[in-house]
């Protein structure tokens, strides 16, 4: 908690820096907004299925053949076929402080923003279909196995992002908004990694035998883990999420506007928000 309340009074007082290093003058226009936000990979379903089907089937089936062979050592793979099912999903929400240097009719504006972010990308059913044969008897067997798993990214970020209105003097008028943010690397230390899988192998002269396994870690635990052993296990020092928004903006008031748009977040995002002029 101690940790949570340090970066929002740091995300205050950045701001704060901000806004005193821009000159106050009778033309600028101050914006104060609030937003919250869908966040998908989903568009990019069949490709993902696609480019990480091949990588999801190795480690799979090694770890099929891991666990089979810790009790039939003479059980080797004849063919594997395997079906992957991808999603994704999560949400935003942020505080945004804005300045409009040309003031009420600009175009320009400069944001600072706060924003906790859910990243949730899985694969809620893998199913994997291994042909094996004993070689110490020539005989046939099969072991059928469904897996799921998940990666969590709740970052805490600091934004700058760069707006452009256009006909801002219209009622409804588009803009495009540009920003980059940056999180540090506790997000990735305290993302959370988790899968699970069950199945079963069928040989003959011998009943159906169940196996099955499920883990949950965060990425700091398997870094640590993998450092025990030797092994190197690199977590970027900063969590980078860049920004790309096409929207369009309604006045219901001279100082309160509605703001709806879609772009890229590190994906998909889809948008709505209110902010206050002054």
């Amino acid at each position: 908690m101690k940790n949570k309340t340090f970066r929002f009074i740091l995300a205050g007082l950045l701001m704060s820096a901000a806004i005193g290093a821009v000159p106050l003058n009778g033309q600028g226009h101050w914006e104060f907004g609030v937003h919250y936000s869908g966040w998908t990979l989903n568009l990019l379903k069949g490709f993902i299925e696609d480019v990480i089907g091949d990588t999801l089937e190795t480690e799979l089936k090694d770890r099929f053949l891991d666990d089979i062979r810790g009790d039939y050592p003479s059980l080797v793979e004849r063919s594997y076929r395997q079906t992957v099912t991808f999603d994704s999903g999560g949400h935003n929400y942020g505080f945004e402080v804005r300045f409009y240097p040309a003031g009420e009719h600009g175009s320009f504006s400069l944001g600072l923003a706060v924003e906790k972010t859910r990243f949730r990308v899985g694969f809620p059913e893998v199913s994997g279909l291994l042909a094996l044969e004993d070689t110490a008897t020539g005989k046939s067997g099969t072991f059928e196995g469904l897996a799921d798993g998940e990666m969590i990214i709740e970052p805490l970020s600091f934004h700058l992002g760069f707006r452009w209105d256009i006909f801002p003097t219209a009622r409804f008028h588009p803009y495009v908004t540009f920003g980059v943010g940056v999180a540090t690397a506790k997000a990735y230390e305290e993302a959370t990694f988790s899968y699970g899988y069950k199945g079963t192998l069928t040989v003959p002269d011998e009943a159906p035998e169940v196996y099955e396994d499920s883990v949950t870690k965060t990425f700091k635990q398997i870094k640590e883990e993998e450092e025990a052993k030797g092994n190197d296990f690199f977590l970027p020092p900063v969590f980078p999420i860049f920004q790309l928004n096409l929207g369009l903006r309604g006045k219901l008031s001279p100082n309160f506007h509605v703001l709806v748009d879609a772009g890229i977040w590190n994906g998909f995002l889809l948008r709505g928000g209110i902010s206050l002029r002054i």
